[in-house]
């Protein structure tokens, strides 16, 4: 949709934004405005973002001493929460309980714990826009730069047969709000959102002088939506299987375990060997680098030999060539001439 910023008066609608203006008025600015949609608040986007205050919130505390000391070294201010506060104290980190920052304690058994203004304003606050500053001041909320958060082990929860009231309690709430809002505003700051990137966040910091690129803020944020798509997937998933009457929407994440070659053909760039919502892939790669070609010869192969094997009771080998059969065979004794004459050893 379009509307002209004149000397009138703008007008919002259900179908958007249009303008009313006296007779002979048009002049002054152009405003595109898409209909249903928000304008951007602007604020500055600054390549490298001093890391002066991080939010450490993790369920699954692998790499955390690590991570600590490195905070720890780079003397980072810490919000956390619970036992992960009480591990970062251990490892020399200046920790301040984010009940003592936001001034309202842990409820609920926990379940809200993050989720407050003041925790989410430092997470969104669009930097250099001078309202947003102004609410900062204001409300007392501190610009938060770096995010660690992982989330509840939801899958894990429902393959090990957790009843439904064990699978709900197992769905993370603050943590994807967390992740969400820090990849949102990643003109500022950097979301961790798995142990496995500590390492690559703590060599950004120290190569950067302290800071992060936004490069490089922008690249985790990717990653960390990517994660709780995936994760609200598989709550998704699960939690039709728990009704009458399932959504009509079905998600599915694939997570790639391997890079291809390339896909039917060596233009079509890049192709990856997926593994569905966590799932364990029913083959391994040997060696090589496959392509999409070769993985379906594979499974046809298999296919061929599994029946050459269950109906002759012997072991079988098969070939194949662009989905088609170039050859198959069954294991029988050899003769001492045919050992010589194909080389067999062993």
């Amino acid at each position: 949709a379009q509307a002209i910023w004149l000397k009138g008066k703008l007008r919002v609608g259900p179908l958007g934004i249009d303008f009313c203006a006296p007779h002979g008025s048009l002049q002054s600015y152009l405003l595109l405005a898409m209909v249903g949609t928000l304008v951007a608040v602007g604020g500055e986007v600054v390549d490298k973002v001093q890391v002066k205050t991080a939010l450490v919130s993790v369920y699954d505390k692998t790499g955390l001493k690590e991570l600590g000391e490195f905070l720890a070294a780079q003397k980072v201010h810490v919000l956390s929460t619970g036992g992960t506060a009480a591990k970062l104290r251990e490892y020399g980190c200046m920790v301040q309980d984010v009940a003592d920052y936001t001034g309202s304690p842990e409820i609920l058994d926990g379940r809200v714990k993050t989720l407050h203004p003041k925790v989410h304003g430092g997470l969104l606050a669009a930097r250099g826009v001078e309202k947003h500053e102004k609410d900062m001041v204001e409300h007392g909320i501190m610009p938060i730069d770096l995010v660690i958060v992982n989330l509840y082990p939801f899958r894990e929860a429902v393959a090990k047969g957790g009843d439904f009231a064990h699978c709900i309690e197992n769905i993370d709430i603050g943590g994807p709000c967390m992740i969400r809002a820090s990849a949102k505003n990643n003109a500022s700051v950097t979301i961790c959102s798995s142990p496995s990137q500590y390492g690559k966040m703590m060599e950004q910091v120290q190569e950067n002088g302290g800071s992060t690129t936004w490069a490089f803020r922008k690249n985790m944020a990717a990653a960390a939506y990517a994660l709780t798509a995936a994760y609200d997937s598989s709550v998704s998933q699960w939690m039709a299987t728990q009704v009458t009457e399932p959504p009509s929407t079905k998600t599915v994440a694939f997570e790639i375990e391997r890079p291809l070659k390339y896909g039917c053909n060596p233009h079509q760039l890049p192709a990856g060997l997926c593994a569905v919502n966590g799932g364990k892939l029913p083959f391994e790669v040997v060696s090589g680098v496959p392509g999409y070609i070769n993985l379906l010869d594979a499974v046809n192969a298999w296919q061929l030999v599994y029946e050459l094997a269950k109906g002759t009771g012997k072991p079988a080998a098969a070939s194949f060539k662009h989905v088609s059969p170039a050859g198959a065979a069954i294991s029988v004794p050899l003769s001492e001439t045919e050992i010589e004459v194909y080389e067999v050893k062993g």
